[in-house]
């Protein structure tokens, strides 16, 4: 078994061979027990503006054993060169958790029935499978679409693919196995002139944009001609003007508002974040458990879920990584606060629902209480329609910078681009678009959100933890109208 060999986990049989064999180390000697085995590759291909090409392919595969002894975990992880890797690792895990016991909080599992079953993503071209030179020549023509006008000074254009082989099982009987494959691009754009420097990004700000899916997602994303597009609106933010501060109705389209949620929605309604268990990155979340079915945290017009089955998004999954079937709920219900994001230790331990959000970077790192798909559930009608509602104000979308407090309360962002809205229509361009306000407020000043044919979704990479660790995930809405926000606060 190599970590070059790409496919060494494919077989479910063997690789619940490799499981079993780790469970039976610590069977009769511990309360419970799982054991995750991963393969995993990743490849990013990056060009810029009179720079080399970048290439980077990773690959790694490895086993990460969880073991409860008297309430207290212990765990252990180990690249797989062998199957013997396997009963060292539930030896180490085991050890550790007797050498804890006694100390710490105990933990307690939720009930839970066992859950097996295959999932794999649908694709309908490998993305590892392209040419080298077919990649390069994408990327190629991305870069010369996006810096035809004079004034861009640099273009950074990037395709990204990832695919994985998850095993799980516990001493529960749980035996499951999902296929992961996700491919992604990005082209960034920076013009400088007139005193200023200004960037525009396709198709999402943020690193790109990510799906579940094979290499046919490139061909949806129309990158050439997108590029070209943010590559003249880059230069065109160099001589624009920039909005009055103050206070003004505002409609945000759906790539900014994924970054809203992502940041006072997904990370404010972690478990472990309001449980205080988890601080690190992102702080904790100003809701406390007493919250839950009470507070009133947006207006009616505000219905946000968590739906990590919902196919050709990033992170999607079937199971966890503690093997709990993944399920849509409603985090927040028409503006009440309903439900969190929860593994089975916090759920246990504050009384709240199990939503089956336990994710893992990786078999080397535990799972922890990881965001997961979290929507924005759309209203009714067109953008148009929804500027036709507002009358006079600004549309602004594209996430350019943000700040939020550790106790995702107090925020700012700015974005990439603005227009002025008169009478319903837009007009003017302008820059350096920003606003703030507080999370309950701004979500309660929310009047309508558009229908579902605007309905855009975000792959996202987020961080957490110590040792850091990254969890993918999307988020999604169509534009929403807020009324009376702050502006022009960065």
């Amino acid at each position: 078994m190599s970590a070059h060999d790409w496919g060494s986990l494919a077989d479910s049989s063997s690789a619940r061979e490799i499981l079993d064999s780790a469970l039976g180390v610590v069977a009769g000697a511990a309360d419970f027990a799982d054991v995750r085995l991963i393969e995993a590759e990743e490849m990013r291909s990056y060009v810029s503006l009179g720079g080399d090409p970048d290439e980077r392919i990773e690959q790694n595969i490895g086993i990460g054993v969880r073991v409860l002894v008297d309430g207290q975990w212990g765990f252990a992880a180990r690249p797989l060169a062998s199957t013997a890797d396997a009963a060292v690792a539930a030896r180490d895990a085991h050890a550790s958790a007797v050498a804890l016991a006694g100390r710490g909080k105990p933990v307690s599992l939720p009930p839970r029935e066992p859950s097996s079953g295959s999932y794999a993503t649908s694709v309908g071209e490998d993305p590892f499978s392209v040419p080298t030179a077919r990649r390069y020549e994408l990327l190629a023509d991305w870069l010369a679409a996006a810096s035809a006008p004079a004034e861009v000074a640099a273009v950074q254009a990037g395709i990204n693919a990832k695919r994985q082989h998850r095993h799980y099982a516990d001493t529960e009987g749980s035996r499951q196995h999902q296929h992961f494959v996700e491919t992604g691009a990005m082209v960034l754009v920076t013009a400088r002139g007139h005193g200023d420097v200004q960037r525009r990004s396709y198709p999402n700000s943020f690193h790109g944009n990510t799906a579940a899916a094979g290499w046919e997602y490139l061909s949806s994303l129309s990158m050439a001609e997108q590029a070209a597009r943010v590559g003249e609106e880059a230069v065109m933010l160099l001589t624009a003007p920039v909005a009055a501060p103050g206070r003004a109705d505002v409609v945000i389209g759906p790539q900014q508002v994924s970054l809203q949620i992502h940041e006072s929605s997904g990370h404010a309604l972690e478990l472990d974040r309001i449980l205080g268990d988890e601080a690190n990155y992102a702080g904790t979340s100003f809701i406390r458990p007493s919250d839950i079915g009470s507070l009133r945290y947006g207006s009616d017009a505000v219905t946000i879920t968590s739906d990590p089955t919902v196919p050709g998004t990033r992170g999607s999954f079937a199971f966890d990584d503690e093997g709990t079937p993944a399920r849509a709920f409603n985090l927040i219900d028409r503006g009440i606060v309903r439900n969190t994001l929860s593994n089975r230790d916090s759920a246990a331990r504050s009384g709240q629902t199990l939503t089956g959000a336990a994710r893992s970077d990786g078999w080397g790192y535990l799972p922890v209480c990881f965001a997961t798909h979290v929507f924005l559930q759309p209203g009714q009608g067109s953008l148009d329609d929804l500027l036709q509602r507002m009358g006079d104000g600004y549309y602004i979308d594209d996430n350019r910078s943000w700040s939020i407090d550790n106790q995702r309360l107090n925020f700012q962002f700015g974005t990439e681009v603005a227009y002025e809205v008169k009478g319903g229509r837009r007009g003017r361009l302008l820059k350096n678009f920003s606003y703030g306000g507080i999370t309950p407020q701004f979500w309660g000043s929310v009047e309508a959100v558009a229908g579902p044919s605007e309905f855009r979704s975000y792959g996202y990479p987020c961080g957490k933890g110590e040792p850091k660790q990254w969890g993918f995930l999307s988020h999604g809405a169509s534009p929403m109208l807020v009324r009376d926000l702050r502006i022009g606060v960065a």
